[in-house]
């Protein structure tokens, strides 16, 4: 795979001729709508908490617990609520949440080429893992309610914004390439330690691996391992920047972590209890279609690549309707390959793969092992089919819509950030639920 430039800047001047110079750190009028939501949210949220703890009964309290706080609660005895409030709040929050990075990575000057997206792609290992890990009970009671939603969400941030922060500032201070390099590479072994003493030691102390005696062997193993992960992977790690080596390396070697737990735990039970033919389907399936999307637009990213063009991604400071209006060469080129290559990014053939992962877990959770579907829209659909693979339809239905509107859609050079995140956040809504469900069927928790 090819690394493309960080910015669409063409090679012919046609395509851009008589724009204006782009000031990253201007703001879109969405963009400052967005950031009013989330702190109007915090302040809303927070002063319902306020009045809790003074004990003042009002309206507010009521409705955050009502809607938000009891159903998380609930969560950690696995008696989940979601209902129809708070999955549109989550919603809503989640896209308010995303305009809003954007906008700050915009103003950092971090890379917002489609590797960033890569360097990111552990996490949804991490937390998918981290969950099931929770599922089996394996951690002890301290750690436990923190791999429960919103918990886990907020971990998984932590440790993105912590490696990602510290390789910011390491790049900022430092006048040294190779210097830069070993530090980064130092740390990341680092905060990969750090995880390794937390999770273990919760692990390690947990009722369930106290009192049926599970062999950790395999935990230790794999989590020495992960320790040394940015080593081992040190020239493949190349091809990306300080910021998303760190990154990358930090959610990795965390996951392998809690692969070496769950590796621990498969080994304990019965093998009567382990069925594994469902994650062959459920993630074989899609990889199979994110290959083949892969595949079939690669020449077309490669000939646009070689003009210095990018599909559905403006140059310089051109706006929609400059695009829209222009008459090019350059603009025939890139339509006539536009459809192809907005496939082969991995933006677009993950969030489409992880949406079918998420209906083929689905369907075969309930239709073969008897599960239910606790999300309120979901459960609904469901229910209309009177069975779960109609969910299945649905959600290529919904891969097909997350390709067509990356495809009709001409993001500006400083919206990039904007569109790696949309297709972040299809990815982990659709991919890590399914991935979730897929692991616990398989280790029968």
């Amino acid at each position: 795979m090819k690394k493309s430039n960080e910015t669409a800047t063409p090679k012919h001047s046609s395509l851009f001729a008589g724009t204006m110079s782009n000031y990253l750190e201007e703001l879109y009028d969405y963009e400052k709508w967005a950031i009013n939501i989330i702190l109007a949210s915090f302040i809303l949220l927070f002063s319902g908490l306020f009045l809790s703890f003074l004990d003042i009964e009002n309206p507010l309290t009521e409705f955050i617990y009502n809607y938000y706080l009891d159903p998380i609660i609930a969560e950690e005895t696995s008696d989940a609520g979601y209902n129809t409030v708070n999955t549109l709040t989550y919603a809503f929050i989640l896209a308010m949440f995303v305009v809003s990075l954007a906008a700050l990575l915009r103003f950092l000057g971090i890379d917002s080429s489609d590797y960033s997206l890569i360097a990111l792609f552990p996490y949804v290992f991490w937390a998918v893992f981290g969950e099931v890990v929770e599922d089996a009970q394996m951690f002890d009671s301290n750690l436990a309610p923190f791999f429960v939603s919103p918990g886990i969400h907020f971990q998984t941030a932590f440790w993105v914004i912590t490696a990602g922060s510290i390789a910011y500032i390491l790049q900022k201070k430092s006048k040294s390439e190779k210097k830069l390099e070993r530090e980064i590479e130092l740390l990341s072994s680092l905060l990969i330690l750090l995880q390794f003493f937390i999770y273990v030691s919760s692990i390690s102390n947990s009722d369930k691996v106290t009192s049926q005696g599970i062999d950790l062997s395999l935990l230790l193993i794999i989590g020495i391992v992960a320790i040394f992960v940015p080593q081992l992977l040190n020239k493949s790690l190349k091809i990306f920047t300080p910021i998303q080596r760190l990154v990358y390396s930090v959610g990795l070697g965390g996951s392998l972590i809690f692969i070496g737990a769950l590796s621990s735990y498969a080994t304990h039970v019965s093998s009567d209890q382990l069925v594994f033919w469902p994650v062959i389907v459920v993630i074989g399936v899609p990889s199979l279609l994110a290959y083949y999307m892969y595949i079939v637009g690669s020449p077309a990213v490669d000939e646009l690549s070689s003009n210095g063009l990018i599909a559905g991604i403006l140059p310089g400071s051109m706006t929609e309707e400059d695009y829209l209006a222009l008459v090019s060469p350059e603009k025939d080129l890139i339509e006539s390959l536009r459809k192809k290559a907005i496939g082969a990014s991995p933006v677009v053939f993950l969030a489409v793969s992880g949406q079918l992962l998420d209906g083929l877990a689905t369907w075969i959770g309930i239709d073969y092992f008897n599960y239910k579907e606790k999300h309120v829209f979901s459960a609904w659909i469901i229910e209309q089919f009177d069975t779960a693979a109609g969910f299945v339809v649905i959600k290529l239905g919904l891969g097909l819509l997350i390709w067509y509107f990356f495809t009709i859609s001409n993001f500006e050079n400083r919206q990039q950030h904007l569109r790696l995140l949309i297709g972040l956040a299809m990815l982990v809504v659709g991919m890590a639920p399914g991935l979730r469900d897929v692991f616990r069927l398989a280790l029968g928790v």
